[in-house]
């Protein structure tokens, strides 16, 4: 009989803009166990997923040591004025030390958009992203797309590798003074899962 598993950690990553403020915040799920034999010790590896966030530099696991949700500041350098766009990264690190092939995917689900304090913000903007190799591309206007209700699907990620997703956040040329100062929060799942490694299939 095979035995047939996947993992899955999810995370949710909540981004607020406010005229030129992006910020990333989650909650995630640790897979670790261990279990007693005979004459030793058996333990489960770890399903560890790292996050850091470009351009601001901060790092943090999927699951902080307490269990409570991680934030993850992005801070884009440029403002959010009409017509223009923000952008900012998280570089998503598979850090398992489970033995044999440990792949991993990342999705990124569609964003969900709420006014702050009464606002009307959230209908001026629209969020796009794109998968890339390193946070540096994030900068590059080019292939930002709207996501689907796929999701953004990453390519594999190795045990040890990384990939990136960058966000750009717009604000529409149409948007009328009235919205200066307002916030948005924008919600984004993100949902790291372990690749059969099973031979013949899981």
């Amino acid at each position: 009989m095979r035995t047939k598993r996947s993992l899955q950690a999810a995370a949710l990553i909540a981004a607020a803009v406010l005229l030129g403020l992006l910020t990333v915040q989650g909650t995630y799920a640790l897979w670790s166990a261990s279990a007693s034999a005979a004459p030793g010790t058996v333990a489960s590896a770890s399903f560890d997923v790292a996050l850091s966030a470009a351009p601001s530099g901060q790092v943090t696991n999927m699951t902080l040591a307490n269990g409570q949700s991680a934030n993850l500041a992005i801070n884009p350098a440029a403002t959010l004025s009409p017509g223009t766009s923000v952008y900012g990264g998280v570089a998503i690190t598979n850090n398992t030390n489970a033995g044999g092939t440990f792949n991993t995917t990342v999705t990124a689900g569609q964003p969900v958009m709420a006014n702050v304090s009464g606002g009307s913000l959230a209908q001026y903007v629209t969020v796009s992203a794109k998968a890339a190799a390193t946070a540096a591309e994030c900068s590059a206007t080019g292939s930002y797309a709207p996501v689907g209700s796929a999701g953004l699907v990453s390519q594999p990620v190795a045990k040890g590798g990384s990939t990136v997703f960058c966000f750009q956040a717009s604000l529409s040329p149409a948007a009328p003074t009235t919205v200066k100062g307002q916030a948005v929060n924008i919600t984004l799942p993100l949902t790291a899962r372990q690749l059969c490694g099973v031979p013949g299939g899981c």
